[in-house]
């Protein structure tokens, strides 16, 4: 019995210490320590918190001290690293500002050499003005302190004037007869010549002329020319003004006609045929229209009646809206009127056609495929009329075998009858600016009648975009064919530029900022002038005494065979 008992007594005691064992294991576990706190300073722009904290991460720190971040903001250690104790949080406050400043623009002085003036004397022709811009910067920021300042826009609200002054210029030119009115360009001015080369003088003083059109009246007696928008207008391209040529210091008359990429006289003087565009940004910096509009000019009183205060006027109307969009026609056409002024041709990069301007219908004479340039440019055919207004020179985009149509280099020179019965390559090869001109019709000894085509011919054809250039003249139908300029000790034409005079026995050729005059039967030349910076010219009126104007009527009759 007394066994018994012990034995009981003894598994209660064990039982009774197993509880008390897992009871204290039990209080032990929930008696744990927490984790040890870590000390933690956080920098912003505007304040410094020193706290004590269990998190794990910078961003639950962060959270915890109810600062909020900005999109830009930055944090030093980055928002998921672990916190150490003693650890320092730098939050850096990013933002980003515009900042706009205004600055003038300097003008610049611009000197241009003058045959108007005693040589070495000095003469201001335009006052300088000062521009005006305004920038636009980008500044980022940290903490309220500026640390990146980069020009986001740069707007020009005024643009600057030039000075120009004019030097008088040292020209020991011989003096040669002119017939008829020759007009040009020189320094952004037009300036002309009659009677004497001697004689030359400046039309304008405005220094502007753009050189989209220049363009002379049949009889000479007035100048057509656009002038360059300098008014901050951004979307107008040019205007078009008026300039008597017979008055010594003749006003000039705008003509409240704007954007024009063409414009030329009617065969009566009366107006002009002109079609026009729009400054765009990005290259090339307009959008041809490619319509076709008249002008008649009212108030155009003869010289020897003008008093210098005419009110010369325009009167606008639309013959033609645009033809239906087709190869880079951006880029714009080339017209030529025809000289009895009823049919205009034009020439865009794949086809030259005419325009019957009384009924208003275009016909397209010559297809070929628009060469591919590689470039932010179009080449487009040139044009040129006969004196009878029946064929037409052109140049156009030819083919090589074995090559892609649009990259062929082949450019060859075509006459063209208006109605298409004859289409006739004349001179192949020639080079993409061949610039073809067909002369005024003259009187051989004979009592016949003939007329010339002068046009370039590529040193390099091939490479004819680089080339350059030889100035030829042949009949209309390609027979005698001969090079007229330059002489052998010149360079080559960059392209011709040239103007036949009103009797088709001379031309004035602009060459490296010079003109030339050329007797085209004995080849002989002369220097016109000598300021190197002449271009352009234009040359119209009567033919030389005891010639007879030749240049207009379908019943000519001539000696090419061509017909």
């Amino acid at each position: 019995m007394d066994g018994r008992m012990h034995a009981l007594r003894r598994r209660i005691w064990l039982l009774m210490a197993l509880l008390i064992g897992v009871s204290m294991m039990r209080l032990t576990g929930c008696l744990a320590p927490a984790p040890a706190a870590k000390l933690v300073t956080i920098e912003t722009s505007d304040m410094r918190l020193v706290m004590y904290t269990t998190a794990g991460t910078v961003r639950e720190v962060l959270q915890q001290a109810g600062i909020s971040l900005g999109q830009m903001d930055r944090v030093e250690p980055d928002l998921w690293q672990e916190v150490q104790d003693g650890a320092t949080v730098r939050v850096v406050r990013v933002e980003e500002r515009q900042e706009t400043e205004r600055r003038p623009i300097p003008f610049s002085q611009k000197i241009i050499k003058s045959e108007a003036l005693p040589p070495g004397e000095r003469k201001l022709l335009q006052l300088g003005v000062n521009g005006e811009e305004e920038i636009v910067y980008r500044l980022v920021l940290e903490n309220g302190q500026v640390v990146e300042r980069t020009e986001a826009q740069r707007i020009i609200i005024k643009p600057p004037v030039d000075e120009i002054i004019a030097v008088g210029l040292q020209a020991d030119l011989p003096s040669v007869p002119i017939t008829g009115t020759l007009v040009y360009i020189s320094a952004g001015n037009a300036w002309v010549m009659r009677g004497t080369s001697a004689s030359r003088r400046p039309l304008t003083s405005s220094g502007d002329l753009d050189g989209r059109v220049l363009a002379l009246s049949p009889d000479g007696e007035w100048l057509v020319y656009s002038r360059a928008e300098t008014g901050g207008r951004p979307h107008v391209l040019n205007s078009l003004w008026i300039v008597g040529t017979s008055i010594l210091n003749e006003p000039s008359y705008p003509l409240g006609i704007e954007g024009v990429m063409y414009a030329e006289w009617t065969a009566d003087g009366k107006g002009i045929i002109y079609s026009t565009a729009e400054r765009t940004g990005g290259a090339p910096g307009w959008r041809a229209h490619n319509d076709i509009w008249k002008a008649t000019i009212y108030g155009l009183t003869p010289a020897g009646k003008r008093t210098g205060n005419e009110r010369i006027t325009a009167l606008t109307q639309k013959l033609l809206d645009p033809p239906a969009e087709t190869v880079y026609s951006w880029w714009g056409t080339h017209f030529a009127l025809s000289p009895d002024g009823r049919w205009l041709a034009y020439g865009q990069a794949d086809e030259v056609g005419i325009i019957d301007l009384r009924a208003g219908t275009r016909s397209p004479l010559l297809h070929f495929a628009a060469y591919h340039t590689y470039g932010e440019w179009v080449w487009l055919p040139e044009l040129s009329w006969s004196p009878d207004s029946r064929y037409l020179a052109c140049s156009v985009h030819g083919q090589m075998e074995g090559m892609d149509p649009e990259d062929s280099p082949v450019f060859d020179l075509w006459v063209v009858e208006r109605t298409g019965a004859v289409k006739v390559p004349i001179a192949p090869d020639v080079g993409m600016w061949t610039a073809p001109a067909w002369s005024p019709a003259r009187r051989l000894p004979d009592g016949s009648r003939e007329s010339a085509i002068a046009f370039g011919v590529a040193y390099s054809p091939r490479n004819s975009q680089d080339s350059r250039y030889d100035l030829y003249v042949m009949d209309r139908d390609g027979s005698n064919r001969r090079k007229l300029f330059p002489p052998a000790d010149m360079p080559g034409l960059v392209a011709p530029e040239l103007a036949w005079s009103p009797d088709g026995r001379r031309m004035v050729i602009a060459h490296q900022g010079y003109l030339y005059l050329l007797d085209v039967d004995s080849g002989t030349w002369q220097k016109l002038t000598a300021d190197g910076q002449s271009g352009q010219p234009r040359w119209a009126g009567e033919p030389t005494a005891g010639e007879e104007d030749m240049g207009h009527g379908e019943e000519t009759t001539t000696k090419d065979s061509g017909r």
